[in-house]
């Protein structure tokens, strides 16, 4: 009888194999177990139930790669011998569990809260709302962003979105969409002069 540690890495095994990371054929996977030298894997000895946890393992660790922040560029997309708006800088972090928080540079809006899922493979969605004010900071309406993007390796993502405004009433009062590229912001050394200053006591 297999103990349940040679288990748990035998379906380990098995989700790194179908994920890529490992890149040898299943039929040819080795998993040492404590009570024999070697047992062979193959699929057509796997049971559903290890197929199911494998692919729920795959499904997780594709559904977290885009956890993390990010610094967005959203380009409008506008009619032909329409001018081209300038492109908007925005800000977005994305929380394990599906939570979504962003900025971006247009000071007349607020906080930019929502939900962001994994829907196959390497494509993403979210959905977030902000509240837009006026110049005078009275309160005058909503703005709503949906997106579909797709990650380029691990730190890159591009994508369509669709901006719906509504006034404080309401009422749609634009409707329109655009692409978006993201780029992560990963950690960064500190510059060379701050490296050997001593902690504070």
């Amino acid at each position: 009888m297999k103990t349940q540690k040679s288990v748990s890495a035998r379906r380990i095994i098995i989700a790194l194999a179908l994920t890529g990371v490992i890149t040898i054929p299943v039929v040819c996977l080795q998993a040492q177990s404590s009570e024999s030298s070697e047992e062979a894997l193959s699929i057509e000895t796997l049971s559903q139930e290890d197929l199911r946890e494998a692919f729920a393992q795959i499904k997780k660790a594709q559904g977290q790669r885009l956890e993390g922040s990010w610094a967005v560029t959203v380009t409008p997309v506008v009619p032909p011998g329409v001018p081209q708006p300038r492109s908007i800088r925005a800000y977005a972090t994305l929380a394990r569990g599906g939570a979504y928080i962003g900025s971006d540079r247009n000071r007349l809006a607020g906080i930019q809260h929502g939900t962001w899922a994994h829907i196959e493979g390497h494509e993403f969605a979210w959905t977030f709302v902000n509240d837009v004010f006026d110049a005078v900071g009275a309160f005058a309406g909503t703005h709503t962003i949906r997106a579909k993007v797709t990650l380029i390796g691990k730190d890159e993502f591009i994508g369509v979105s669709n901006g719906e405004t509504r006034d404080a009433a309401g009422n749609l009062t634009s409707n329109r969409c655009a692409t978006v590229r993201g780029q992560r912001i990963t950690i960064e050394p500190l510059a060379p002069q701050c490296q050997s200053i001593p902690l504070p006591q």
